[in-house]
């Protein structure tokens, strides 16, 4: 019970600090949380591209072509196949009978000038899987492939592959850009533990003349930078929230004019927590680096 009345002891003596410089605090707690808004947000925004992308209508599509003999059971038994797909989002089979007028209207040919004596084009199934995964689309195109009856199996994973690696991309300038505003973030508060110890010189000097150890000077300064953290993540947070409900609100407007249903997806509660965690973690390590490079001076 000492261990633990000791550190609240030392924490009510850090709130104390940051209460006696409220304004600095506040400040400290809008600059951390405006470092980690950024990123989030941006992240955010990728999250949002990607559903985004998943729901468009002309989304990657696989072409089935059967063999010209492949009996009505053995279609059945495809059709079983493709509805146990957990990968498939939709599919629907088209008679060669019904293609083949299609494509001579599309084409402008009739019966008399195609110069064909009989419908080349075979029976299909078009499917519209629900992932844009292309690794996943061409193991779907593998196993459909190897069904009894198809002849060939086509699919156009161009357009996946790009998107996917531009998104990619993205996911790689956020990490690249947190590691940056990380470091400086780290600096920012470094120095100002660094400040908080120059103006308690006095009494840390006085500490070490009775006695005290460095681990009793270092705490109420970690636990400064702990409120820092945790201040600064919980208004980067709160800040968030606010902005995908006013989006969220504006989107209404968008969804009346183009009649489309259309919502901001929000980070997930465990999203939320890492910002937090993240933000507490550097403020600690800024603040214990920056502690223990000072006492050494003392």
């Amino acid at each position: 019970m000492n261990y633990f009345t000791y550190h609240y002891q030392m924490f009510l003596k850090a709130l104390k600090r940051s209460h006696a410089s409220l304004l600095a605090t506040l400040m400290m707690f809008l600059v951390i949380g405006i470092t980690f808004i950024l990123p989030s947000i941006s992240f955010l925004i990728v999250q949002n591209l990607k559903s985004i992308s998943e729901n468009i209508q002309h989304e990657s599509q696989i072409s089935i072509f059967l063999k010209k003999d492949t009996s009505a059971d053995a279609k059945n038994r495809i059709e079983n196949e493709l509805k146990n797909r957990s990968e498939i989002n939709s599919y629907h089979f088209v008679k060669k009978e019904e293609a083949w007028p299609k494509l001579q209207k599309s084409m402008g040919f009739n019966d008399s000038n195609n110069g064909l004596s009989e419908n080349p084009l075979p029976d299909a199934f078009f499917i519209s899987p629900n992932t844009m995964n292309p690794n996943q689309i061409m193991d779907l195109k593998s196993f459909v492939e190897k069904l009894d009856g198809v002849d060939q199996a086509v699919v156009d994973t161009g357009w996946v592959k790009k998107l996917n690696s531009v998104l990619h991309l993205a996911n790689k300038a956020i990490l690249l850009a947190s590691v940056l505003l990380a470091s400086m973030l780290t600096v920012v508060i470094g120095n100002t533990i660094r400040l908080q110890m120059t103006s308690h010189h006095e009494e840390i000097e006085l500490s070490k003349l009775i006695g005290a150890t460095d681990q009793f000077i270092r705490r109420p300064f970690l636990y400064s930078g702990f409120i820092y953290g945790l201040g600064g993540g919980l208004t980067a947070v709160i800040t968030l929230k606010l902005i995908v409900i006013f989006l969220n609100h504006t989107v209404i407007e968008v969804e009346a004019l183009y009649g489309a249903q259309f919502s901001i997806i929000d980070l997930k509660p465990l999203e939320y927590l890492s910002i937090v965690g993240g933000s507490v973690l550097i403020a600690v390590a800024a603040s214990f680096i920056s502690i223990n490079q000072s006492i050494k001076k003392f």
